[in-house]
């Protein structure tokens, strides 16, 4: 696959499995997948023991970060006609949301891995309402 190229597909049984164990895994940490405020929180809480944690004693933020992701995508899809799909490109294969007509496509882990990296803090919920805002101006 050239750089740039993309497909997407709708979710297989194997992916729908995995999303619906994402969410799964929100809910248990007490994530409520309608409330922006409830992703936000438990990502700036998880970024908060981190940072207190020794660097040597902290554990693969991988699997938060994803879940994270995932409930924050999840948040969007509910509030917007974005819909789950299955995306390949260069760098692999995702879950990801696309647009209605598949042309449009966001990662929802992306941005999270961003600001974990960035060790950022009270961006999601500001991140989230600007993507539907933006979405919402794109069908007016």
């Amino acid at each position: 696959m050239a750089d740039g190229d993309i497909t997407v597909r709708p979710l297989d049984r194997i992916a729908q499995r995995a999303l619906t164990g994402w969410l799964g895994d929100a809910h248990a940490a007490g994530i409520d997948v309608d409330d922006i405020d409830s992703i936000g929180g438990a990502y700036d809480d998880y970024v908060h023991e981190m940072l207190l944690t020794p660097a040597d004693e902290r554990s693969d933020p991988t699997a938060f970060l994803t879940m994270i992701g995932m409930a924050l995508g999840e948040h969007l899809r509910r509030n917007s006609s974005l819909h789950w799909r299955i995306v390949s490109d260069s760098h692999g294969t995702d879950l990801a949301l696309a647009s209605a007509d598949d042309l449009g496509v966001l990662y929802p882990v992306d941005p999270v891995a961003e600001a974990w990296s960035a060790q950022q803090r009270g961006w999601l919920p500001e991140f989230a309402t600007g993507v539907l805002g933006q979405l919402g101006a794109a069908w007016s």
